[in-house]
């Protein structure tokens, strides 16, 4: 409750700071623009408006978990980002309305929050520009489509952020709007020298989009990829801690590791962070008890990825609600391999019906009040519990 306090105080405050920030740079172009007091007064109201709308908007797809690039909580992120495009929209009208590059700022304003968020940033920003530029509505069109166009394609991205098509199809469709809004309705004769601005734009964005998108790879898309190698190696120094106190212990990680890894892998889940979870769900042991105390305080030791803790903390954290969808992926894949090494270790011998074994494990799960308010569908727990029944051939190297 004290973290959820306090991440509701930091939103307010950095929201704030966004707000008040956002009208100042309205003000300020205003003044930089010569334009007279009602106008000023009309785009400080507008660009405060706007700014609450995109506020409002990221806030309700924070609490609706519509996020896809991991947005939660980086407040300060996106408002810099925000802020850092109204400034440059201030700036732009000194280019040629053809040079603008606000495919790019769609584009990062859309990854760094959603689809929606991004798309009212967007606008705010464009509108500002289009007010400086004297412009009619025509460029708003022209960018306001590419703009659209540019959020969509890249919100289709997964963890392996192959962005070769969605750039394509982004620049493809800013190079049409450019030709039908500007070029075609050109008064003078069509010359080489009405395409040179539009291809300069399409390079700079072309370049801006990769090195902002690399960068953006980097620190978000694969912040972990590196400390998850390290952590999910069977070799890493906890894990054989575990194997030295405990081999029954160490393989039943082993083998609920690989479970949870295919699972999450087909269900385009975070396979990395379920499998981790899945290594160290009985990491505690080391320090005594498996209570999450522990567990939490070899996390920091470690300094373990955020989404490990959070699924960790659900999984062993007995007064925690069960919420996401890689919790429960390691749940069953715990429960499936503990019954069918129970069975073993009975009867070393036994013919295990593995179908029969995991429809009695879901339905047991199912009946109870655990899985109540997850993330996970039902759609999504048949396509798991027919995963589980494919790998009938790993469960023999449990015996």
């Amino acid at each position: 409750m004290e973290k959820s306090k306090k991440q509701f105080i930091k939103r307010i405050l950095i929201f704030a700071l966004m707000f008040i920030f956002a009208g100042g740079i309205a003000i300020a172009g205003s003044l930089l623009f010569g334009k007279g007091t009602e106008t000023l007064i009309r785009n400080a109201v507008m660009i405060l408006a706007g700014t609450g709308i995109v506020i409002f908007a990221f806030t309700m797809e924070e609490i609706s978990h519509r996020f896809i690039y991991r947005n939660e909580g980086k407040y300060a992120r996106f408002a810099l980002a925000y802020l850092c495009s109204l400034i440059a929209s201030v700036f732009l009208p000194y280019l040629p309305v053809t040079g603008w590059p606000f495919l790019v700022i769609y584009v990062l304003l859309g990854v760094f929050s959603d689809g929606i968020t991004g798309l009212a940033a967007g606008s705010v920003c464009l509108l500002l520009s289009v007010n400086f530029a004297g412009g009619d509505f025509a460029i708003f069109w022209l960018y306001f489509i590419s703009g659209t166009a540019g959020i969509l394609v890249f919100s289709t991205l997964n963890e392996e952020f192959k962005v070769g098509i969605p750039m394509f199809i982004s620049l493809a469709i800013l190079t049409l709007s450019l030709t039908a809004n500007v070029i075609l309705l050109a008064q003078d004769q069509l010359s080489v020298a009405q395409f040179m601005i539009p291809a300069i734009n399409l390079i700079v964005c072309c370049i801006l989009l990769l090195v902002s998108l690399k960068m953006f790879s980097t620190a978000v898309i694969h912040r972990n990829r590196e400390k998850y190698m390290e952590i999910n190696d069977p070799e890493f120094p906890l894990l054989v801690q575990l194997k030295e106190m405990s081999k029954d212990e160490y393989y039943h990680a082993i083998h609920t590791a690989y479970l949870s890894d295919r699972i999450a892998r087909r269900l385009g889940l975070d396979d990395a962070a379920a499998k981790a979870c899945a290594y160290y769900q009985r990491i505690g042991r080391l320090k005594g008890d498996n209570t999450w105390e522990n567990v939490s305080s070899i996390c920091n030791e470690y300094h373990f990825p955020a989404n490990t803790k959070k699924i960790l903390k659900e999984y062993v954290d007995e007064s925690e609600r069960i919420v996401s969808k890689e919790t429960i992926v390691v749940l069953f894949a715990d429960c499936i391999v503990s019954s069918i090494l129970y069975l073993f270790e009975k009867d070393p011998k036994a013919e295990l019906d593995y179908a029969q074994l995991i429809d009695t494990v879901f339905q047991k799960k199912l009946e109870t009040d655990e899985l109540w308010g997850n993330e996970i569908s039902l759609a999504q727990i048949h396509e798991m519990k027919k995963i589980f029944v494919e790998e009938k051939l790993y469960y023999d190297f449990l015996r």
